[in-house]
């Protein structure tokens, strides 16, 4: 099966389609699409249509055919349409015989009121389509051209924000604006934003950009568009140019939202309005924008040989997802820094504190290794269960820290005269050789060592297989860093010149994650080997009292612990209706600083100079 999923947008002008769907939204307001898929040029006495079961890119088998209904199928022979009689194959496929029958329509209605970047989410303000959770395949036929017709009020809803191409030149005469995708797989990576969020353009680099910003709030969009460029010019940088025409940034801004997904096109970024109405908290979502953007490159193109093509019914397993997440993990912080969003000490301190020291709660990463956990991704890292965090490290959080060590294990072995940026280009080179083909582990080590002239492929994949604690001191030394761990540390709240009027307490750690519900405090994690599974307590259970005082809420919970110190402590609680009771001791949270070596040498600096450097 050949695969692509490169398109431009001058390849759509004027085409026709034999596989087309028109979208109505008259029922937007119930969170409702009614779709019509017609298939033409029909030669075959059956065809077998089907909804995908999973998005690329999310790895959790999702049954989208549970969001459709009301499938009707007629035979549509000139003016008459007559009803055929359909079976189902399985869960998501059915049967539609076709003998004598050259054109059929597949009606169905889809719900989708589910505000994530992998899911439908419509109503009367707007509506977004993630394709595979929308669109129907016909067996065989995925690598013909796709039309899709979207029939929407565009007085209500004038922005339209996707990477499908237009197909009517200079608007949409006729009943709805047409889109179309090469195949089938560039429809299923194509999610559509419409309604009335705010939309902006650049052209750099010889393509052109769109920022479409949805939310219910007033937010700086032109500010935005000005980071996005400083993103776009420096991983354009990085890898020698651009590989599109065009390409879209939807950001969806509404509260309690967070994530992204990645796309050939385009990417979706979920984040809360906060984060653009304070911009001290921006750097969060310019960092997920450097991830998803930097996606386009790998796991889009530069991609484990099991992504693509791909089998959407059935789980795409592959042991590198540290390729695709991981180093995407490493290189979204590096190059928020490179843009200039964050200082260098604000770079080493995101490392010690998003990814040291959250490693270092992991108990999973001493049972079980990336490639393990990146195989088991459907099951552990997308179905985790409250006790995931004890089983397995996630290969977005150890993959990350994994290409740290080796870029810097890179630049010391080449005296800084190469670096991990230099595979990198060679995996994107060898992307544009033989575009239709992807990556296996040894394709990735022989083109890292081919770049660097470093051999490195034992120690990686010793790292790889591993449950050990990584050498970070042994390779951080290089670059005359250490990852210092410190035990309490009270800090004093200073006025003026630093003229201290409080301390506040080292920090408590009761190893559990706690949840308000209901006006009841419910543990909702433990942590091996922590103070509360020590202590004997489990998921579920509910807090009721801290040395006799009631507790009523996680804030006043956190009060008498801080109140009461690094002692023994009594905690009555109840599991399943019954009460006990059991003493808990707190742990003080431990702090994770990159610091700097004693007598750094010129060497050392020299490695974190190459390091740590800004190309533009």
């Amino acid at each position: 099966m050949t695969y692509s999923i490169e398109q431009r947008d001058e390849q759509l002008v004027n085409t026709t389609a034999d596989i087309t769907y028109a979208v109505m939204f008259d029922r937007a307001a119930q969170h409702l699409v009614t779709v019509t898929m017609r298939i033409d040029a029909i030669t075959t006495d059956s065809i077998v249509a089907v909804m995908p079961s999973w998005s690329p890119g999310s790895y959790k088998i999702r049954d989208y055919i549970g969001w459709q209904g009301n499938v009707e199928v007629h035979a549509v022979e000139g003016a008459t349409r007559t009803p055929l009689t359909f079976s189902w194959r399985d869960k998501a496929s059915l049967v539609v015989p076709t003998r004598g029958v050259s054109t059929v329509e597949i009606a169905y209605v889809v719900y989708g009121n589910e505000r994530t970047v992998r899911t439908n989410h419509i109503n009367r303000n707007h509506a977004f389509l993630q394709p595979p959770a929308v669109f129907m395949y016909v067996e065989g036929r995925t690598q013909e051209l796709h039309h899709v017709e979207l029939f929407h009020n565009a007085a209500k809803w004038p922005s339209v924000s996707t990477a499908l191409s237009p197909v009517r030149p200079g608007g949409a005469p006729g009943g709805g604006l047409l889109l179309g995708a090469l195949n089938y797989d560039i429809l299923a990576d194509s999610p559509i934003e419409l309604g009335e969020h705010a939309i902006r353009s650049f052209e750099l680099r010889g393509a052109r950009h769109e920022v479409a910003l949805a939310s219910n709030h007033s937010l700086d969009i032109d500010w935005l568009t000005q980071e996005i460029q400083r993103i776009v010019d420096v991983e354009a940088d990085l890898f020698g140019g651009l590989p599109y025409d065009r390409y879209v940034f939807i950001i969806q801004a509404y509260p309690g939202v967070y994530g992204g997904l990645e796309h050939g096109r385009s990417s979706v970024n979920a984040v809360d309005p906060s984060t653009l109405l304070d911009k001290t908290k921006a750097k969060e979502l310019l960092a997920l924008l450097c991830h998803e953007y930097f996606h386009l490159w790998n796991v889009k193109r530069i991609r484990p040989v099991e992504l693509g093509p791909f089998d959407y019914t059935r789980e795409a397993y592959t042991t590198m997802l540290w390729l695709a997440e991981g180093m995407t993990s490493y290189y979204d912080d590096l190059l928020a820094f490179r843009c200039g969003f964050l200082t260098q000490e604000e770079y080493l301190d995101v490392l010690s504190k998003e990814h040291f020291a959250r490693l270092a709660k992991v108990p999973g990463r001493r049972r079980m290794s990336v490639r393990d956990s990146s195989f088991l991704a459907w099951v552990k890292l997308y179905l985790a269960s409250p006790d995931g965090n004890n089983r397995f490290p996630s290969y977005y959080l150890k993959g990350g820290i994994l290409f740290l060590l080796l870029d810097l294990y890179i630049i010391d072995h080449t005296d800084g005269k190469r670096s991990l940026d230099d595979g990198l280009r060679a995996l994107w080179r060898a992307y544009q050789a033989t575009p239709e083909k992807g990556l296996t582990e040894a394709d990735v080590l022989a083109a890292f060592e081919t770049a660097t002239g470093v051999q490195l492929r034992d120690l990686f994949m010793k790292w790889l297989d591993g449950v050990d604690e990584l050498p970070y001191d042994d390779v951080l030394q290089a670059a005359g860093l250490k990852l210092h761990v410190a035990g309490p540390q009270p800090e004093a709240i200073t006025y003026g010149e630093k003229r201290g009027f409080v301390m506040v307490p080292p920090q408590l750690s009761l190893g559990w994650s706690v949840a308000d519900v209901m006006g009841r405090v419910l543990v909702r994690s433990v942590e091996d080997g922590g103070p509360a599974q020590r202590a004997g307590i489990g998921i579920d259970d509910e807090i009721v009292a801290i040395d006799g005082r009631r507790v009523t809420s996680t804030s006043l919970l956190d009060q008498f612990f801080q109140l009461a110190g690094r002692r023994d402590v009594t905690l009555d609680a109840v599991c399943d209706g019954r009460t006990y009771q059991t003493i808990i001791r707190p742990d003080y949270i431990e702090t994770f600083k990159l610091v700097d070596v004693k007598d750094i040498t010129n060497r050392q600096n020299m490695i974190r100079a190459v390091w740590l450097r800004r190309t533009i």
